[in-house]
């Protein structure tokens, strides 16, 4: 999947002379990496397990791995687990465990781990797609992890920094790296099995090894970039776009992450006009998904129609909306009679309100939005509370490959048009004996969840990240996830 680009038209605010007084946009290759993550001060105090933002995945998935993490390119690389096998059937997978101590210097055992595990499996339901993992302690450095039905990408649902083994408070994790915190920072020190182990002469001591994290709203971490005083700039969506082209941020410097998942609108709430299945479908094809695109000044963004991304374990392609093949004015013609054939019958259609963040990307996305909706005859209201919203954004990059996340995650019992129907065949799907019969009936759940036109999917989730030239061992990722460990090359 091609990742996104921003061009970056507009308004520049020019920081170079900044950079000179401070001696130069680069910082030393010896000094430590200092990270700004863009996000909330208190998430970096109180990071919590589970979350979803990046200043808490960052610092738990650097204090507290998983038992399996994502390497820069992706790819699944031992965490605790030193190596791991999968049954026959699919269903089984057991890990060996590597000889580590936690950062209060205990060792790390099976039984802890497996209890751990469990909790934060319990603890994070959307992350899981329904699937109920069960995990056991075999011996002091084996544990098994069965689930319900065979699910081949679910291995990478167990590298996710959703997942920190995380003993106690404060921050007893295993490592790559030990904290403190001090003044707002995050300052992060290798554990003794922190660094590649294929770097004999790696120290803890060297400077070049520690990493440095603060947390800032997005334009403060872009300033901080442009003028040298940073390495690495994480957590960038959609909403801070605009900022790119205001800061005047070199597009060598940007990195875009080809991420799957989902990025869109829930209907939601109760409005009598959203329980009309004719004006759902009205206002999911009334969106011009490549004005967006327009609007945000970006090329390669894959727009999207369709649910899934790809056909991934579904017996053939997903589903393809109705209106899919029509050019946007038959679109907009069918959606414009829908809507006023309702008003006819109901009297004057009430404003939809919808739920966005607050920065100014969110601005651009709420006028592409109700303008679309303004043509067919609808008003929108924006507001930053989800609480009484008709449309709620989804941003949400997909934690493994497979359907059971994308219909688990919109498959449902109540609000607009939903279908209990979609919930019994994705459970019917996970009881499947055989992999042919679970196909069958992901796609059976892929086409009701879809036939319910209560998520309007506008395109691939939208991650970035500013990047300095040191920092050689960066990589834009699939997964989204940029360890602190392998941003340097080892040395000689």
């Amino acid at each position: 999947m091609p990742a996104f680009f921003p061009t970056l038209r507009g308004a520049t605010i020019c920081l170079l002379a900044a950079c000179a007084v401070l001696g130069g946009c680069e910082r030393g290759s010896d000094k430590p990496v200092v990270v700004d993550l863009i996000g909330r001060q208190e998430e970096l105090a109180r990071p919590q397990p589970g979350n979803v933002s990046i200043v808490s995945r960052t610092f738990l998935g650097a204090t507290a791995q998983g038992l399996l993490s994502f390497d820069a390119r992706g790819e699944i690389v031992g965490g605790v687990a030193e190596s791991w096998i999968v049954t026959d059937d699919g269903q089984s997978y057991i890990f060996r465990l590597k000889q580590l101590n936690w950062s209060d210097g205990k060792p790390v055992r099976a039984d802890e781990v497996a209890k751990l595990l469990q909790a934060r499996f319990k603890a994070a339901p959307d992350l899981l797609g329904g699937l109920q993992p069960q995990v056991r302690a075999m011996t002091d450095r084996v544990i098994e992890i069965r689930i319900d039905t065979a699910v081949p990408s679910f291995i990478q649902l167990l590298a996710s920094q959703r997942l920190p083994l995380l003993k106690a408070a404060p921050f007893v994790g295993s490592g790559p790296y030990g904290a403190t915190i001090r003044l707002q920072r995050a300052y992060l020190t290798p554990l003794p099995d922190g660094l590649d182990p294929e770097s004999a002469d790696a120290s803890p001591e060297r400077d070049r090894d520690r990493r440095t994290l603060e947390v800032a709203r997005a334009s403060l971490a872009l300033v901080r970039f442009q003028r040298g005083q940073t390495d690495l700039v994480l957590g960038g969506r959609y909403q801070d776009l605009p900022l790119l082209g205001v800061a005047g941020i070199r597009e060598a410097s940007i990195r875009a992450d080809p991420v799957s998942g989902l990025f869109g609108l829930l209907l939601s709430g109760n409005s009598p006009l959203l329980k009309d299945a004719t004006i759902r479908a009205a206002i999911n094809s009334a969106v011009d998904r490549g004005a967006i695109a327009s609007a945000f000044n970006v090329s390669g963004w894959t727009i999207a129609e369709r649910l899934l991304p790809a056909q991934l374990d579904l017996a053939g392609s997903p589903t393809a909306p109705v209106w899919s093949g029509q050019d946007i004015a038959q679109r907009r013609a069918t959606a414009r009679a829908a809507v006023a054939e309702w008003v006819s019958k109901n009297g004057d259609a009430p404003v939809l309100k919808i739920a966005l963040p607050p920065e100014s990307g969110s601005r651009l996305l709420y006028r592409r939005i109700a303008s679309d909706l303004a043509d067919i005859g609808l008003s929108l209201q924006f507001q930053l509370d989800t609480r009484g919203a008709d449309l709620v954004l989804i941003d949400e990059v997909a934690p493994f490959d497979s359907a059971h996340w994308y219909i688990g995650r919109l498959a449902c019992k109540s609000g607009p048009g939903c279908d209990p129907e979609s919930l019994a065949r994705l459970a019917d799907a996970r009881a499947a004996g055989d992999a042919a019969s679970q196909a069958r009936l992901m796609a059976q759940a892929e086409a009701l969840v879809v036939g319910q036109d209560n998520f309007i999917p506008l395109g691939t989730p939208i991650r970035w990240s500013l990047v300095a030239r040191r920092l050689t061992g960066f990589q834009p990722s699939p997964r989204g996830v940029h360890p602190l460990n392998q941003l340097l090359p080892l040395p000689n």
